[in-house]
């Protein structure tokens, strides 16, 4: 027995959690194929459980709806933030909390534009093993290896929390000292310091650990484990969370869908905190 997103519904006006696809991958810095993350996170959604082990709950304790994949112009950077702005704009003010799928890292920055002017003040809680703080890559400005570096100009780095990161460049070193909060591990988190805040969370599969999702377009070793990493994300249950994205799976670099699984997991949890 398993679960699919559209199970509960595809009606935009269905509950108040709409989840929505962004297959683009046009700024994949080494192995693209993100695009395709969205589909196989839906399709081996189907061998789960409806039931979280982790918050003893069912996700269809939730009205949620997925609206499907958002067609994007692939290789038209500014074109795709514009869309994925367009679009997040309109959800929120139908007063949707959104559940992002990417797609590249790059799709978050569009969405945190939306958000801000939505938004008076929340602070981004980031997953991820790439820092994602240069000021351009290759002469890309919205490359994905940028995305935080943007997010921190629309809300500054005082409201960006980065965990797992273990990846970056001496430039991005000294540039993550202005974070509010930044390093390699869980366990250093300091909740406190987003107490009373609205929370909105980023993902980047590839924050987990490569041998348990290999799936992703630049893995790093030295990752979150897989329960570590479910066992921190539920105590956000406790918080006011007002949206959340995934992204960076690549499946085709996976047979044994298994960071798909992990990814379909993680969006189960994600329903839940909302």
């Amino acid at each position: 027995m398993g679960y699919d997103f559209l199970e509960a519904s595809n009606d935009v006006d269905f509950g108040d959690i709409v989840i929505v696809g962004y297959p683009f991958d046009s700024t994949s810095s080494f192995r693209s194929g993100s695009r395709n993350g969205p589909f196989s996170l839906r399709y081996h959604s189907w061998n789960l459980e409806t039931f979280s082990p982790y918050r003893k709950t069912d996700i269809h304790t939730k009205k949620y709806s997925d609206i499907g994949d958002v067609e994007l112009p692939f290789g038209d950077i500014e074109k795709a933030n514009s869309l994925i702005y367009e679009n997040t704009g309109r959800l929120l003010k139908m007063k949707k909390q959104i559940i992002s799928l990417g797609g590249e890292h790059s799709i978050t920055y569009p969405i945190i534009k939306a958000y801000s002017e939505s938004f008076d003040d929340f602070v981004m809680v980031v997953f991820d093993a790439h820092a994602d703080l240069r000021e351009n890559y290759q002469g890309v400005t919205f490359s994905h290896a940028c995305v935080i570096r943007n997010c921190s100009k629309l809300i500054t780095t005082k409201r960006i929390c980065q965990l797992g990161i273990r990846s970056y460049t001496e430039d991005e070193w000294n540039y993550s000292k202005n974070m509010l909060f930044f390093s390699d591990r869980l366990d250093d988190f300091d909740f406190s310091l987003i107490k009373g805040k609205k929370i909105y969370i980023s993902i980047d599969i590839d924050a987990l650990d490569p041998s348990i999702v290999p799936g992703t377009g630049t893995p790093e070793p030295g990752g979150i484990f897989f329960k570590d990493f479910i066992d921190f994300l539920v105590k956000f249950r406790d918080f006011d969370v007002i949206g959340c994205d995934l992204v960076e799976l690549s499946p085709d670099y996976d047979q044994s869908a298994v960071s798909s699984i992990a990814a379909a997991k993680i969006v189960r949890e994600l329903i839940l905190l909302l």
